[in-house]
């Protein structure tokens, strides 16, 4: 493992996606500079737009934490996409190369915020209570380098351009290898470019990368069991065999689940389990189990003396990713200091559309 600096890396790999920008932009025709958009089929200069957006929005972010402030956090997907629907709203009238501008202006605000950031502020993952046990490098590459190269892929591909596309995501996983990121976040690398491949008609080359990914980052193979990306795959013999490696099942963290159901007839028991929302602030603030406790991911840690050690926890986040869900993390956590900890199934959407009780504010 690399235990050089992140910030010098992280720089790197910004000005990397920048790059691939640039060069999306100058293989651009002239009508496709020109086009314009809808709301449900992107022009080239939209998806210029939503990748300079979610720069702005990273460079606030950092600089609110900076500051000592709480700063939005962005995992509900109905306010991504009305962020993007905006976005696309507000730059719908610039031109082209008036957008071209005020990208370069975004990205240079981009670099300079977290060039002005210490190693600490980038990568300590407890430095603030609302950052959930994640470091801000992590958000700062997902906005600032993964977001970026999906949506020139999507761009690429919808153009018809697979070899671009291919070209695209080929050079991304080389410099994430390259910057040497720690190998559970070279393995997100990895997984996406296997699912590309899956994905557009190479399915040999995705199956040589899957095994990688899982290796690096056992919890993936949860994930891969239910992600519509490898459907493809799954007939094919090399594609089970990643599952029935031996070394590879002990590595992965088993998750110990509770359906929304039968949590709720516990709670009729004598010694009913304490319900931990670790999700955050404001996500428990609009809807959450009734009767859990807000303690958010990145402060479970510090909180763990404030639980009972003699009774049954079950913990639950929105498990959008499942194998590497904050919930399933916060119960393993729990685990590992002597605790009784299970995870919702499903999390909250699941025990809402099961019709068991929620609390949630008044509409006006």
């Amino acid at each position: 493992m690399n235990n050089a600096p992140m910030k010098p890396r992280i720089l790197a790999l910004l000005s990397f996606a920048r790059q691939q920008e640039q060069q999306l932009v100058d293989g651009l025709s002239e009508a496709e500079r020109n086009a314009m958009g809808t709301p449900d089929a992107w022009a080239a200069k939209d998806f210029l737009v939503n990748i300079m957006r979610w720069k702005q929005l990273q460079t606030e972010k950092l600089a609110a934490a900076v500051r000592g402030e709480t700063p939005p956090a962005w995992r509900d997907m109905q306010l991504v996409h009305q962020i993007n629907n905006e976005a696309f709203t507000r730059y719908q009238a610039y031109s082209f190369q008036n957008v071209l501008a005020e990208s370069e202006r975004i990205f240079n605000a981009f670099i300079a915020q977290v060039e002005s950031m210490s190693e600490e502020e980038l990568t300590d993952a407890q430095l603030y209570d609302w950052q959930e046990g994640e470091p801000l490098w992590e958000e700062t590459l997902g906005n600032g380098l993964w977001h970026p190269c999906s949506q020139m892929t999507a761009f690429y591909l919808q153009r018809g351009d697979r070899q671009a596309a291919l070209h695209l995501q080929e050079a991304l996983l080389m410099a994430a290898r390259q910057a040497e990121l720690p190998p559970e976040e070279l393995a997100v690398c990895i997984y996406n470019q296997a699912c590309f491949y899956a994905t557009n008609g190479w399915p040999d080359k995705a199956l040589l990368l899957l095994p990688e990914a899982v290796r690096l980052r056992p919890t993936l193979i949860e994930w891969s069991k239910h992600d519509s990306d490898l459907d493809s795959l799954r007939s094919d013999s090399a594609f089970e065999a990643i599952y029935q490696d031996s070394s590879l099942a002990a590595k992965a963290p088993v998750s110990s689940l509770i359906s929304p159901r039968a949590l709720y007839a516990s709670s009729n028991t004598e010694r009913p389990p304490i319900i931990i929302d670790v999700r955050g602030a404001s996500e428990f603030a609009a809807g959450h189990v009734q009767g859990a406790r807000n303690i958010p991911l990145g402060q479970l840690a510090r909180k763990l003396q404030q639980l009972p050690a003699d009774q049954p926890i079950v913990t639950y986040c929105n498990m959008h990713h499942p194998g590497e869900s904050r919930g399933e993390r916060a119960a393993a956590l729990l685990r590992e200091h002597g605790y009784q900890a299970q995870t919702i199934d499903g999390g909250y959407p699941a025990w809402k559309e099961a019709g068991l009780p929620v609390e949630e504010p008044l509409q006006a």
